[in-house]
């Protein structure tokens, strides 16, 4: 129980800035409470009409209780809110907990916001409900939280709800006593694990930094680990790793390192010889309808029930892997005794078998904590409330942060090879909680640095970058020691780069003051999928930014090289000028997301001219650079909300997908959903290879969907200066953005150019949504892929002669597979100078484009 004598102060961070937690004192601070307690926005607080003396007299009493106590929250020495505290079994509902309705354990909470004096602020309310559930659940170690609000109080409830509230059953319109009479009380529990995985989760954290040089008056909590014994693999293990084999069977069968044989329903062990072999490319009579397959993997014989679809696509039930010998099936003793049959190249086997491990990890870590439903994530705020930016950057955060499979084809997709189990539940972004970002100065004549046209130079645009607060504390901080802020640029670092990498890598740069510590943000940020990539929740106009992060992940340490860092803004505004202006873009409302500003740290040993013997950049080379990214929030249209193309291949806990309750809450029916949606995502991708020759890198997270009411309007594409390509030698660029023309010599033909659609898009996202939609009873495969080839057809109508151009309609196309590249070196899968000589095919494959017959029927 949460006691007064424990004197403490704590101090969180949260988007409204910085939270001090302390006791209420009754004695100074009484006045300000009644007049917070008895405002007409305070009704269902019961206290109208209470005298000052009388609202003394309750918080006396509160202050001498022992299962009650009352705490004031402070920002910036001003008293914004109040929170109550209290024991259930020791109160209103304490036959509830005696009953066991309610858990012995939880902690009782009611929150005041005193009101505004001049207008509300956006999102105020939201933040310190969030601190609020922080300083409970991490500070103070609440296993769960209970509320008793009015049952017609809708906007608590509906706060409740997004900070991950439940009725407890048989609760929900109860009597409970209050003051001298009675409420109707809604009766609701949250516990720590919900709570984290909320909606309103990104709006504070308890592991607060303080800032260089503070003085130490408030104590802050170190978040202790929440699963030190790693439970998750215990509970969650062998569910996960069913989950992980079926899909390392259904890819690797795929990409043709196994090969899987149907069943004949007469058939059992005996296999007919003079029967002629069904092939897994052949066109089964009914796409989706279950079968049985079998295959032979690691010297062991299986068998599993799958749903075929095109692409060579088997949808496996991971309940139906069996092998004939009848032992278990383990996945890491099948790809260890079967590394010849998968190509594993020289010594990588360990390096992939641990890869596969920690991917296996961090899909257990994640079921560990509840996780929202697809109808709690598809419910976005709708178009007539007009969300506000605040409410935009939630609902972007909470879909992204509920993301737990990764990339849908690769098998180990999730390595994050180098972070720690405690560092894992900080950083990963279906894990992490908020963080301050932290903040160096670096001399200007030891970078590299470049902005696009609009934003000027680096030493001009921090404000824009960095938000007015951070970056005064910025420029106060250096001229405290004594320095020009014109003399350095802004550096931002991961707190993980900090610990891990910066201190002790660059220990002779610090000292010599080429790189100053000026602290940790005053925003908090949310990673995105990415890692590195991340949000200010606590400004969503801000730019993301973007850190190297020298973790090995799908066979790249995730650094950024100065190098690239010296023009990718100037590839951003020669997009921006061309590809983001066309026509076709703009009237289907797909904007880029531009890397506005790039920093690079090469006043470093390291960058004294030593690299590698290979001539690469070695990975200290790499590891001191950030770039800024534009926020798709001020950009949305009024009404409209974001959220990341990933959501489309997203399935809760229960197997629901998150498309389907999209699809529901939009209004629309599933043909014409799927039909927007290739509109602002394949159609443009079509466009800029078809126009521009540029190829993005057009996978799920790579792209974020504008939607209105649940419904697709528009959608941003990012992650332009490292992954989009030029293919043709001969189209005009201008020389800072060379680098970026892959088909340097000339020799890449058409076929090979629309792979990056056939791919990556095709292959790489349809492939798995149609399983996932014919599954689900939302759009038959047949439909589903003749609505991909109309929006093929239609760009044809609009931009004749396409068919002359790119072979996207063509009978079959090569074969290209991303795990044979991580199986043939799991550290470094592709040239990122020439990724078109690092592929490797596996043949040709039907391109369901070209059998796409029948008309759809909805479903």
């Amino acid at each position: 129980m949460l006691v007064q004598t424990q004197r403490v102060d704590h101090v969180l961070t949260s988007t409204a800035g910085l939270l001090t937690f302390r006791p209420l004192r009754v004695d100074g601070e009484i006045t300000d409470v009644h007049a917070w307690v008895t405002h007409p926005r305070s009704a269902f607080w019961g206290a109208q009409g209470a005298s000052e003396h009388e609202v003394a007299e309750e918080y006396e009493r509160i202050h001498a209780s022992a299962g009650e106590s009352a705490w004031i929250v402070e920002r910036a020495g001003a008293p914004i809110a109040l929170v109550e505290t209290y024991d259930p079994g020791q109160s209103v509902l304490g036959e509830y907990v005696a009953a066991g309705t309610i858990p012995g354990t939880a902690v009782g909470m009611h929150v005041l916001v005193a009101p505004p004096e001049g207008a509300p602020e956006p999102g105020l309310t939201s933040c310190i409900f969030a601190a609020v559930m922080r300083w409970l659940v991490d500070v103070h170690g609440a296993d769960n939280v209970v509320v008793e609000p009015d049952a017609a109080n809708d906007l608590i409830i509906a706060k409740n709800a997004a900070a991950g509230f439940l009725d407890v059953p048989g609760l929900t319109a109860v009597s409970l006593p209050f003051g001298d009479g009675t409420k109707t009380a809604r009766v609701q529990v949250c516990s720590a694990g919900a709570f984290r995985a909320s909606a309103l989760a990104s709006h504070a954290t308890a592991r607060f930094t303080a800032p260089a040089g503070a003085a130490p008056r408030s104590a802050h909590h170190e978040v202790p680990a929440l699963d030190p014994g790693a439970r998750h693999l215990v509970e969650h293990g062998a569910a996960m790793h069913r989950i992980l084999l079926a899909k390392a069977l259904r890819e690797f069968i795929h990409e043709r390192l196994l090969v899987a044989r149907p069943i004949a329903p007469e058939r059992h062990e005996e296999h007919d010889e003079d029967q002629p072999e069904e092939r897994l490319g052949d066109r089964p009579s009914t796409f989706g309808a279950p079968r049985e397959y079998e295959v032979d993997f690691g010297g062991r014989h299986l068998r599993f029930t799958a749903r075929p679809y095109p692409l060579e696509h088997l949808e496996i039930d991971p309940h139906s892997i069996l092998a004939r010998d009848g032992q278990p099936v383990h996945l890491l003793t099948l790809i260890a005794a079967g590394a010849d049959q998968l190509g594993i190249g020289g010594d990588y086997l360990h390096t992939y078998l641990a890869e596969v491990q920690a991917t296996l990890a961090t899909r257990t870590r994640a079921s560990h904590r509840p996780r929202p439903s697809a109808a709690t994530l598809g419910a976005c705020p709708s178009s007539q409330s007009a969300p506000t930016g605040v409410q935009r950057a939630t609902y972007l955060q909470f879909v992204e942060g509920s993301m737990v499979e990764g990339h849908p084809g690769f098998v180990a997709n999730a390595g994050r090879g180098g972070m720690g189990e405690s560092e894992l539940e900080a950083y990963a972004p279906e894990l992490g909680d908020p963080f301050q970002v932290v903040w160096l100065a670096a001399r200007r004549t030891d970078c590299v640095t470049d902005t696009c046209a609009d934003y000027g130079p680096l030493t001009d645009c921090g404000q824009r970058l960095m938000g007015a607060p951070m970056w005064h504390r910025f420029c106060d901080t250096l001229r405290s020691k004594g320095h020009d802020p014109e003399d350095f640029v802004p550096l931002p670092v991961h707190p993980w780069q900090w610990d891990n990498r910066v201190v002790s890598a660059f220990a002779q740069d610090l000292a010599a003051g080429k790189l100053i510590y000026i602290g940790p943000g005053l925003e908090i940020y949310r990673p995105q999928q990415s890692l590195r990539t991340l949000l200010s929740m606590s400004d969503p106009t801000l730019p993301y930014v973007k850190t190297a992060t020298a973790v090995r992940n799908m066979g790249f340490t995730r650094g950024l090289s100065p190098a690239y860092m010296s023009n990718t803004p100037a590839i951003n505004d020669w997009l921006q000028n061309t590809v983001a202006a066309d026509g076709d873009f703009t009237a289907h409302n797909v904007r880029l997301l531009r890397e506005v500003a790039t920093v690079g740290y090469v006043g470093d040993v390291y960058h004294g001219g030593q690299t590698a013997e290979s001539g690469e950049k070695t990975a200290y080379q790499k590891m001191l650079a950030g770039l800024w990214r534009e926020s798709p929030i001020p950009l949305l249209s009024e009404g409209c909300v974001a959220a990341t193309l990933a959501g489309i291949l997203h399935c809760d806990d229960h197997g629901f997908p998150l498309i389907g309750a999209w699809i529901e809450h939009s209004g629309r029916n599933a043909r014409e959903w799927v039909a927007a949606m290739l509109r602002v995502y394949l159609r443009p991708t079509i466009r800029a290879l078809d126009e521009y020759a540029l190829a993005f890198m057009p996978h799920s997270e790579n792209v974020i969907l504008e939607l209105r009411d649940a419904f697709p309007v528009g959608s941003f594409f990012k992650d332009l200066g490292e992954e989009v390509a030029v293919l043709r030698a001969d189209y005009p660029l201008p020389e800072e953005c060379e680098r970026i023309r892959e088909d340097k010599r000339g020799t890449m033909t058409d076929e090979e150019r629309a792979l990056s659609v056939q791919t990556d898009v095709l292959d790489g996202v349809l492939r798995h949504l149609c399983a996932i939609m014919d599954a689900n009873n939302l759009l038959a495969a047949e439909d589903f892929w003749h609505l991909v080839r109309e929006c093929v057809l239609e760009y044809a109508r609009d931009f004749p002669g396409i068919e002359e151009r790119l072979p996207l309609l063509a009978p079959d196309f090569p074969h290209s597979c991303l795990n044979r590249l991580q199986l043939r070196n799991p550290t470094s899968m592709v040239d990122l100078g020439d990724q078109n000589a690092s592929l490797v095919y596996a043949g040709r494959i039907d391109n369901p484009l070209y059998r796409a017959e029948a008309e759809p029927s909805l479903r």
